[in-house]
């Protein structure tokens, strides 16, 4: 090294004393795409006709804020974003019809050429620019054309991520008339963003059936492939590997139209896509972004080649792994590497070589954000980096090729020894779920920068692990360690220590502060840690300190103010920590600070103004948090704050007013608690929460540890000034209202709230005692979730339309009587006709409302209901109403009521005196899943239900009268708490329950389960397959939770 060093300071003494200038880059071979065309052969498209018509829908409409639309399609390259465009552009309903009075189609790729866009549209028209050198010329002349028709513009392959470009753009087509569009195919998820008016389309991959298609044309002549019934089969296995992308279907298919041999055919089956010829592959389509990225962002890039397929990169952990082997050099600025490498990731993902994993819950696992890489993306990196990177999954190999600088072993136990050589080369290993144990390599891998080891049941680290001294990141977590070797102190570089999940580790070295250069310290999940080495305050470069779900962990070090880098500090689930030091506030460089479920913590740092750079504050689940400390408005960085607590009069001297929110320019959601404290509507209005652009907003009475009923300081008229003003923004979407004990709500909720808050799609009112009536919901036209819980008072719904409400919640109304579903209005010829006031409900909770009757009947379009807390009596009548109107008059006054073919879920739980089920229930035909739940007078189920031809599944829980009956239709049952159903030694009393495929008793299989090769539940799911609200993620949460073990599912 030294040597080589004084060969480039030679070097670069002869550029210097010969006056040599730096050039530029020279450019690599430059892979061009053809140009594109508007026209498309559409028979040789398949699999995308559903994003055809969601890209024709939205072509057509002619609503929306902007008179002109800009449509993003935006994935993967190869995907069929062009051909997309390409269908909607030519589909009859907009060519035809004067739909459009100017199509205009311009492939753009990576230069943005504002000229070649005009002329593109004026070649279109006839109009003449003579000049179309002239920018002002040629922007009159395009300004001319589009204020006089309504255009469709297709931007083909748009790579230009400069924002300026696109205003240019956007300033001389703003003018055309309202219903005009432009759409865009791009591969960056930044073009998408800064170009959009509306949210993008994303494009996915085809299924295996339509790849199969592709490939079969090309493989094959028409019908030829009757002939080879085993390079069918070989096939299928092929194209697999084209997860999905067209292209990579094609390319593989014409590969193989000469080969007709099993051999020929099963070499490209097993054989990695870099094998072919890049010409014929996948691989050029995505090396032309490859190409364009600069050297640092290529470097990391090529490292994701140690991920295996399909694994879920954590984008933390990646950035740190990055600047752990040196791809990321800090600038002389201030930003930190860090923050280089979320540029750089971010670069990625809008590039579409990174993909967001779709989680079904709303929070992430432990909050970490995971991508995945496409299978070709993955491909492409290996192709990049196969001499430089090693990846071992399973079993397949027991050694690290020669030369590689960069391994992962994943799930190995059968790795059990790298030679000398082999370590001597390593820059980075990851050694991940395996269990056996390679530690005696450590002496000799001196050049190491990176050692991951989770989860490899390591109960010991051997003290040799000091000998890396360049190590910079270390990661044992989810391991049984028990305690660290002291030489764990002397790696002088580290950067990174992981202890996540290490459950059993007791204590830290005393010395950990003499990891001097430690950045990043993650010790969550250590349930066994009491305490912390006073040294980890002399750890002065640490900047994220994760201390999460330390349960046992009562006080942090005095002295922890002395991290002055510190940037990042969670606490979040640390339920015994009972304050924070007071020297806290000293950290000056603190951005976000998480205590969130800190149970026991009674309040915040007094001096909390200090943390001038403090951004996020996460403190929900404070239970005990008596008020937010004075001077919390001073800390004008503040950004995102889950609660703000209102303290109590008698504490004002130590807990901030309401107005203290007055310059706090907060984003995202907002509690606002204990609003009984407040002292004057003036501080209220101070608060100035109109100006704050909020997304969900929770506005909270009486909810402090101790208090009952709504403890007021104020007079009441002065109580209804405070919520008025507390009007929010306008562009808020989520409001919920709690414990509020006036008779009125305020007027930007009842005389204009259509005005005010246009923009709410969830609404909750909660604990209302007083208030008669509800807000005017009606006037809110992208409302899609209501919930009315304990409001007393209400006895009618009005007949307000909901056109776009999918969720309602009706919960605690024992005097709400009156709910009209359907209005009867003349039309335009005078003819009566129905309206539906709910065409869109989808899901429907009625819980202890008693006299609640719907008239004339359930809203159509309602497939999940639960009903609860009700008499047999009104539950009878619900169900009579849950079939739909006929022509003849309602559906409650039929002899024989006509099916309902929309319900295909309910739940009935906690009906007094229900004794057997409603006939009602007959009507219900596409009824598909059916709970019972704490019925307790419930004796008997009628025969008859098992004349549901699609009733799959029925739960009886809590049900302690019933005796069985059987059901000769039924496929799956689970009982729990059912004691009258069973004899002493477990059986069923009545009746076998052979007939039925799955039985679950009390949360087990039953012991006479009869084998079926597949369970039902896989196919649980909507028959419309829906939009999911909320609620229905619950459902989705709740299927996902089945297991071979558990055939029946819970849903509590």
């Amino acid at each position: 090294m030294k040597e080589l060093r004084e060969k480039i300071g030679k070097i670069a003494k002869q550029r210097h004393d010969f006056g040599l200038a730096q050039a530029g880059p020279v450019r690599q071979a430059e892979f061009k795409r053809p140009e594109t065309f508007s026209v498309v052969d559409e028979k040789t498209i398949v699999g995308r006709d559903g994003d055809k018509e969601k890209i024709v829908k939205l072509l057509l409409e002619t609503g929306g804020d902007h008179d002109v639309s800009v449509i993003p399609i935006v994935g993967l390259g190869g995907l069929g974003k062009t051909t997309l465009a390409q269908l909607a552009f030519n589909d009859g309903r907009v060519t035809g019809q004067q739909r459009f009075d100017l199509r205009v189609w311009v492939y753009v790729s990576t230069n943005f050429d504002m000229k070649k866009i005009a002329k593109a549209v004026i070649d279109e028209t006839e109009e003449k620019c003579n000049d179309l050198d002239n920018p002002d010329a040629v922007a009159r002349c395009l300004v001319r054309i589009c204020s006089q028709k309504r255009f469709l513009l297709v931007l083909d392959d748009v790579w230009n991520e400069d924002p300026d470009k696109w205003k240019e753009l956007k300033v001389v087509f703003k003018d055309g008339k309202k219903g005009s569009k432009i759409l865009v195919t791009t591969r960056s998820e930044k073009v998408a963003t800064i170009m959009k008016t509306v949210e993008p389309h994303r494009v996915k991959g085809l299924s295996d059936d339509d790849c199969w298609t592709l490939f079969k044309r090309r493989a094959f002549d028409n019908g030829e492939e009757n002939g080879y019934p085993n390079l069918v089969a070989i096939g299928q296995q092929i194209v697999k590997k084209c997860s999905g992308v067209p292209l990579a279907a094609n390319a593989l298919g014409s590969m193989m139209l000469f080969k007709r041999t099993e051999d020929a055919w099963s070499a490209i089956r097993d054989n990695e896509i870099w094998s072919l010829k890049e010409e014929t592959t996948i691989l050029p389509s995505l090396k032309l972004s490859y190409i364009q990225m600069p050297s640092a962002l290529k470097q990391c890039f090529a490292y994701c080649s140690i991920f295996p397929k399909d694994y879920e990169i954590d984008k933390d952990d990646l950035i740190r792994q990055w600047i752990a082997l040196g791809f990321i050099s800090s600038n002389e600025t201030w930003t930190s590497m860090e923050d280089i490498g979320n540029e750089y990731f971010n670069d990625l993902l809008w590039m579409s070589f990174l993909q967001d994993v779709e989680d079904e819950d709303d929070e992430k696992c432990y909050g970490n954000v995971t991508y995945r890489m496409h299978d070709l993306v993955h491909d492409l990196l290996m192709s990049v980096a196969r001499e430089e990177v090693a990846v071992i999954v399973g079993e397949e190999s027991t050694r690290i090729p020669k030369g590689r600088r960069y391994a992962s072993i994943h799930y190995s136990s059968v790795m059990t020894h790298i030679p000398t050589t082999i370590a001597r080369r390593l820059r980075a290993l990851q050694f991940r779920k395996s269990s056996s144990h390679i530690m005696a390599f450590y002496s000799e891998a001196k050049y190491l920068r990176l050692l991951d080891l989770y989860g490899s049941e390591i109960s010991m680290l051997p003290s040799s692990i000091g000998e890396l001294k360049l190590l910079r990141y270390l990661n044992l977590s989810e391991n049984s360690i028990q305690e660290l070797p002291e030489s764990i102190t002397s790696l002088c570089n580290l950067q990174t220590l992981n202890l996540s999940s290490c459950c059993k580790i007791c204590t830290l070295p005393t010395l950990l502060g003499s990891l001097t250069n430690l950045r990043i310290l993650d010790l969550s999940y250590c349930s066994s840690l009491l305490s912390l080495p006073s040294s980890l305050c002399d750890l002065k470069n640490l900047h994220n300190l994760n201390l999460s779900a330390l349960n046992s962990l009562v006080a942090l070090p005095e002295c922890i103010g002395s991290l002055q880098n510190l940037r990042i500090l969670n606490l979040s689930g640390c339920g015994s920590l009972l304050s924070l030091p007071s020297s806290s506030s000293d950290l000056q460089h603190l951005v976000k600070l998480d205590i969130s479920g800190c149970g026991k913590l009674c309040e915040l740092p007094k001096m909390i103004q200090k943390l001038t750079k403090l951004r996020v504050l996460l403190n929900n689940n404070c239970s005990e948090l008596k008020g937010m400390p004075r001077g919390i408005g001073k800390v004008v960085s503040l950004q995102e704050l889950s609660v703000f607590v209102i303290g109590k009069q008698d504490r004002v001297e130590h807990c901030a007013s309401i107005s203290e929110l007055a310059h706090l320019k907060l984003v995202g959601k907002l509690e606002i608690n204990g609003l009984g404290n407040v002292t004057s509507p003036v501080d209220a209005k101070a608060a100035n929460l109109i100006e704050k652009n909020l997304r969900s907003l929770k506005l909270v009475w009486n909810v402090l540890s101790g208090e009952e009923g709504m403890d007021t300081v104020l007079p009441a008229e002065e109580i209804d000034t405070v919520l008025e003003n507390l009007q929010p923004h306008q562009k808020l979407e989520n409001l919920k209202l709690e414990g509020y004990a006036r008779g009125k709500f305020p007027s930007w909720m009842m005389n204009r709230i259509g005005s005010c808050l246009p923009n709410l799609v969830e609404i909750q009112l909660a604990n209302i005692p007083r208030c008669s009536s509800l807000p005017p919901l009606g006037q809110l036209p992208f409302l899609k979730e209501l919930t009315v819980r304990n409001m007393p008072a209400i006895t009618n719904l009005g007949v307000d339309k909901f056109p776009a409400l999918r969720s309602l919640e009706l919960s605690c109304m024992p005097v709400l009587r009156e709910w009209v579903t359907v209005l009867t209005v003349d039309d335009e010829e005078g003819r009566r006709e129905r309206v539906p006031i709910f065409p869109c409900l989808t899901h429907l909770y009625l819980k202890e409302c008693p006299k609640l009757r719907p008239e004339p009947c359930l809203p159509a379009s309602v497939g999940f209901l639960t009903i609860s807390g009700t008499s047999s009596g009104n539950l009878s009548l619900i169900l009579e109403r849950a079939t739909p109107l006929d022509d003849g008059g309602d559906a409650a006054d039929s002899l024989q009521p006509p099916p309902n073919k929309e319900l295909w879920d309910l739940t009935i739980e906690k009906c007094q005196q229900l004794t057997c089920l409603p006939e009602s229930l007959r009507s219900l035909t596409s009824l598909r899943y059916m709970t019972i739940k704490d019925c307790e007078d419930l004796e008997r189920i009628e025969d008859w239900l098992g004349e549901l031809a699609d009733l799959r599944l029925l739960e009886i829980w809590g049900c302690s009268s019933l005796r069985y009956h059987k059901m000769t239709a039924l496929e799956e049952l689970e009982i729990k708490d059912c004691p009258l159903l069973l004899d002493a030694d477990g059986q069923f009393v009545d009746t076998s329950v052979d007939h039925i495929k799955y039985v679950t008793v009390n949360e087990s299989e039953y012991e006479y389960r009869k084998q079926a090769s597949s369970s039902p539940q896989q196919e649980k799911s909507s028959p419309e397959e829906e939009e999911s609200s909320p609620k229905e993620e619950e459902k989705k949460s709740w299927t996902s939770c089945w297991s071979k073990s558990n055939w029946l599912g819970s849903r509590t």
